[in-house]
């Protein structure tokens, strides 16, 4: 927990810089005693919902209590926000709010569906996917390679539920022309993010 704490001042140190100060609300959790009623129950069955501290209403459905503990979840959706917040900016909140309600479903194998679009545009049929956007405030993702939430695609999900949030729709083939909304900038900002998730070791 102390580490935790410490790293959580920390993230406050990064986001509460002038220009940045929508990001360090987050720090209020006005809802502590939902959060420390809300968790993972190894004694129960799987899957189940537990909310992510933080968040107000955001949850996420958890295969086992490994995958991944809230508190994980929620430093990664800061970490995602105060650089999305950094490159794109927030200033009508919109994106704050979209991660305020939205709900992840974690999941231990990856998944194929029928047609889907490449980071380059591209559109492929019968593919193997890491993550899903299903809804404004819905997503899938897989659990990620050595099961860390850097090595999955939640960040990459974040940046559709953000666009999702900002333009109507989120931009299912990235960096194609076919819909506008998800530009290089968007893809060198996941980079950078799951970067710094890695030294968090998260």
């Amino acid at each position: 927990m102390l580490k935790f704490v410490v790293i959580l001042i920390s993230i406050f140190c990064c986001v509460s810089c002038p220009g940045h100060q929508s990001s360090s609300t987050f720090l209020s959790n006005k809802h502590q005693k939902i959060y420390k009623t809300s968790y993972c129950d190894q004694d129960k069955p799987f899957p189940q919902m537990v909310m992510i501290p933080f968040f107000k209403r955001a949850t996420q459905i958890v295969p086992n209590c490994q995958t991944y503990p809230k508190h994980k979840t929620a430093l990664a959706m800061m970490i995602f926000y105060h650089h999305w917040n950094r490159w794109f900016g927030d200033e009508d909140l919109i994106v704050k709010k979209s991660l305020e309600k939205v709900m992840v479903e974690w999941g231990t194998k990856k998944r194929t569906i029928k047609r889907g679009y490449s980071l380059k545009g591209e559109l492929k049929e019968n593919i193997t996917v890491v993550g899903l956007t299903k809804s404004n405030s819905f997503i899938w993702v897989w659990q990620g390679r050595f099961h860390r939430i850097a090595e999955s695609s939640l960040v990459h999900e974040l940046v559709h539920v953000a666009l999702r949030a900002k333009y109507g729709h989120g931009d299912s083939d990235h960096e194609g022309s076919e819909f506008n909304g998800w530009t290089i900038e968007h893809s060198a900002m996941i980079i950078e993010t799951k970067e710094a998730l890695r030294a968090f070791d998260i």
